[in-house]
């Protein structure tokens, strides 16, 4: 395994070697290009990048070269890369540096898109990736590391590798199901113990890849909670969430009826600097509430 970065981790190269960490400069297609190089020829590689908007640099190579190798070269050549970036996370570092780019990424054949939704899911779905055959990105977002999260219960009892394409439930339920990725997991995990307060007991679901997508398991989740109300949480555009892709799913497998689903998303605007502008912009706990409370008076 090598890594490479585009900030200093004198710690890392210390403990790993300069061969196996290399820091490099802020040129994210140089530093993909090379990784889609190396793992051509055997090496596995992870792209660690300061933020996740800065890999729009890097489509060419993430695009056209590291997911087409396995299908263009009929499985003789695989692309082992990772690359992890932070998301959006309240920082409010404005419009270039914030982006909930999962939704985006999720449309690209042969690319696995991993957005842990709590600090335990992160390390697991960073197992999974440190071992799997094909091109990998881990969106993380700032607040997985933040001392609110201390507040909320972890959804993962460990650490330990979680799959790919298969949901946690993050929280039981009977009376409503609220379905939420990245950082709309602990949104949706406030908005439950809101909630129980009203004596609606909600399950969170934790989707913890938008590509693939669990379309089954959520669905047989949903089921499983007999209250039949679904409220879906995204912090993408609903023009590209895949929460939409995830609603016509539920709707067509009579999992849930329409009048009885909801889904709330994040504007399609660039992110703003100012926090009150951010504040309304974004889902919150108080929109997942109000979106219960308006079904559950139905």
């Amino acid at each position: 395994m090598s890594m490479f970065c585009t900030y200093q981790q004198p710690d890392l190269i210390e403990l790993f070697g300069a061969d196996r960490m290399v820091r490099l400069p802020i040129a994210e297609n140089t530093m993909l290009g090379m990784a889609v190089g190396m793992a051509l020829l055997g090496r596995r590689v992870l792209v660690s990048i300061a933020r996740a908007a800065f890999l729009f640099t890097a489509f060419d190579q993430l695009v056209n070269e590291a997911t087409k190798w396995r299908y263009m070269s009929d499985g003789q050549f695989t692309v082992p890369v990772v690359v992890r970036g932070l998301t959006q996370g309240g920082e409010q570092l404005g419009a270039q540096h914030e982006h909930a780019a999962h939704g985006l990424l999720s449309q690209i054949p042969g690319l696995v898109v991993a957005v842990p939704g709590s600090p335990n899911a992160a390390a697991g779905l960073l197992r999974t990736a440190l071992v799997h055959p094909d091109p990998v990105v881990v969106l993380e977002s700032p607040r997985l590391y933040a001392a609110d999260w201390a507040s909320l219960p972890e959804p993962e009892p460990t650490d330990a590798a979680l799959p790919f394409g298969v949901a946690g439930c993050a929280r039981p339920g009977r009376d409503l199901t609220l379905v939420g990725i990245g950082n709309t997991v602990a949104t949706c995990l406030r908005a439950a113990a809101v909630l129980d307060r009203d004596g609606l007991h909600a399950q969170v679901v934790d989707l913890r890849t938008a590509a693939p997508l669990d379309l089954d398991g959520v669905t047989a989740m949903v089921r499983a909670a007999a209250g039949g109300q679904v409220i879906l949480v995204d912090e993408a555009p609903a023009g590209v969430s895949v929460m939409s892709a995830l609603g016509l799913h539920l709707v067509r497998t009579g999992a849930v009826a329409p009048h009885r689903l909801d889904l709330i998303a994040g504007a399609p605007v660039p992110a703003p600097v100012s926090p009150p502008l951010s504040a309304a912009l974004l889902p919150d706990e108080e929109h997942v509430v109000s979106a219960a409370r308006r079904g559950a008076a139905r």
